[in-house]
């Protein structure tokens, strides 16, 4: 090799060392998810996928928000099990009629009246039990709204609640994760149903099974049996609202009670206080009154388009075993509570289904209160607007007149 092709070759080396070599980055492996919720998607960040709310949305404080899941499809041929022949065209109008009105008055959060009106429908085709739950409520909406034909509607109305009844009296006993999503929607749309037709029958008011209080701790042990195969499902938006809510009550509930009503709850505990030797009684009496005190502080915090029904229904699920069984009895202490609690759905305003609720849960237990304790009740006897001379309204037979709607 000669000098020039020395020099050639050293300075062809040497530029090539000028060059920056290119360097390769070896990409960290990651697990992607598709089912992530839409906020961390929408801010493409990776998401815990925690339920209700992941880690992401709480930290940030942000609304978080996932897809509704599937729903069960109706392959071709399925039907309502044995009891596809007792839909008629009277039941397809029901079944209109409650996706596109009855369910829009069950709830004020868009997404929950979304999956009232269109998830709800789509179980009831597979679970013939959730379907006469719909047609049912829907057939006493209708009887609302057509008063000169309410006699046919609720007719109607009670076939398909006892069809439903006979029907999912033995799933439940078969309750499992598979029918836990169908089974809690049965037992709300049975709750609302028996609220709208409280006092209709004598077992419907304090015991036996379809008594509202009853089914509105069954509904609430449900949701504790099936977990997350129920808060993660397709009902994921009723149970993320219903968190939102409660977080906001819990900031509510701080506020002072300095309202009339808060007096008259005193009242009736010092009564109690003074009159029941037994502790135990009295504190879950007392567990009662402190409960009603802290919905009616909800209350009284919100303008009455912001109240929702739950704000004053969950304190059926908050009675304790002891009361419970105290109104098993029933004690007058007991009902003395009761009665104080019919007058507060007053409170969330004008919702067909509760219309008169307090005033015909009021008639069924005022012939139980003794002479004693009549004076106890006058504050929701008032509050209801039950001014009669005398007291409550009376028949010829000496009982109480149905003045519900």
């Amino acid at each position: 090799m000669n000098s020039g092709e020395k020099t050639s070759y050293a300075s062809s080396r040497a530029s090539s060392y000028d060059i920056p070599r290119k360097r390769t980055h070896t990409r960290r492996p990651h697990r992607k998810t598709k089912t992530g919720c839409l906020t961390c998607k929408k801010r493409k960040i990776k998401c815990d996928e925690a339920r209700p709310e992941c880690d992401n949305c709480i930290k940030h404080i942000l609304e978080c928000e996932y897809a509704p899941s599937k729903v069960p499809v109706v392959t071709t041929g399925t039907a309502l099990s044995s009891g596809a022949h007792d839909l008629n065209l009277v039941d397809l109008e029901f079944l209109h009629n409650y996706c596109t009105s009855t369910a829009l008055t069950l709830h004020r959060d868009s997404a929950t009246i979304r999956l009232w009106s269109f998830t709800v429908p789509q179980f009831g085709f597979v679970h013939d039990y959730v379907m006469h739950g719909v047609l049912a409520l829907s057939a006493l909406h209708m009887g609302h709204c057509h008063p000169e034909r309410k006699e046919f509607y609720t007719e109607q109305a009670t076939l398909h609640h006892k069809l439903g009844l006979e029907k999912a009296t033995p799933a439940l006993s078969a309750f499992a994760e598979e029918n836990a999503t169908a089974m809690y929607l049965f037992s709300a749309l049975t709750c609302i149903y028996t609220y709208t037709t409280i006092g209709q029958t004598d077992d419907s008011v304090l015991g036996g099974e379809s008594s509202w209080i009853f089914l509105s701790r069954q509904s609430y042990s449900l949701i504790r049996l099936a977990g997350d195969a129920i808060k993660e499902g397709p009902l994921g938006p009723l149970f993320l609202a219903g968190a939102r809510r409660t977080r906001l009550r819990d900031m509510l509930v701080e506020a002072p009670a300095c309202f009339a009503e808060a007096d008259r709850l005193r009242e009736l505990s010092a009564r109690i206080d003074e009159s029941v030797l037994d502790s135990e009684a009295r504190e879950a009496y007392n567990a009662a009154i402190n409960d009603m005190l802290e919905i009616l502080k909800v209350i009284y915090s919100l303008e009455e388009e912001g109240r929702e029904f739950s704000d004053v229904f969950r304190w059926p699920f908050q009675l304790s075993v002891g009361f419970i069984d105290l109104l098993q009895i029933p004690t007058q202490e007991s009902l003395a509570v009761i009665a104080h609690f019919a007058a507060i759905p007053e409170y969330i305003g004008s919702k067909w289904w509760l219309e008169g609720f307090g005033r015909r849960l009021l008639a069924k237990i005022y012939p139980l209160i003794d002479e004693e304790h009549l004076s106890w009740i006058q504050w929701p006897v008032q509050q209801l607007g039950i001014t009669s001379e005398g007291g409550f309204p009376t028949t010829s037979y000496g009982t109480p007149m149905d003045i519900g709607s």
